[in-house]
């Protein structure tokens, strides 16, 4: 499943469940999305602090936590909406601009 790239939108995570599915690799439509979320946020942590010194997790309640190079807490993502998921399926760009403004939240720390 590595071999893809981070979708920008809604409709390349269908695309790429998919692909991945007539490969024969079983993937649902919410692994992806998880995926893609998890990596995207990465993605925007590398960019925005010239490297990143944080890691990504998800937590139990299907949010996502950021922890510092000292692995303390350091921020928590949480839903607009019923959860991560449902916000990227309804409104994957804005999803993007949420994760953006936390991460410069961070940044003005």
């Amino acid at each position: 499943m590595d071999n893809m790239e981070v979708a920008d939108d809604y409709q390349q995570v269908k695309d790429q469940v998919a692909i991945l599915n007539a490969r024969g690799e079983a993937v649902t439509e919410e692994e992806m999305i998880e995926r893609t979320l998890l990596r995207g946020l990465e993605e925007i942590l590398d960019y925005r602090m010239d490297g990143t010194f944080y890691t990504v997790k998800w937590n139990d309640q299907k949010e996502l936590e950021l922890y510092d190079v000292y692995h303390e807490l350091s921020a928590t993502i949480k839903p607009k909406g019923s959860s991560l998921i449902e916000d990227f399926k309804n409104d994957d760009q804005g999803l993007w601009d949420n994760f953006n403004l936390s991460v410069m939240a961070i940044e003005n720390r």
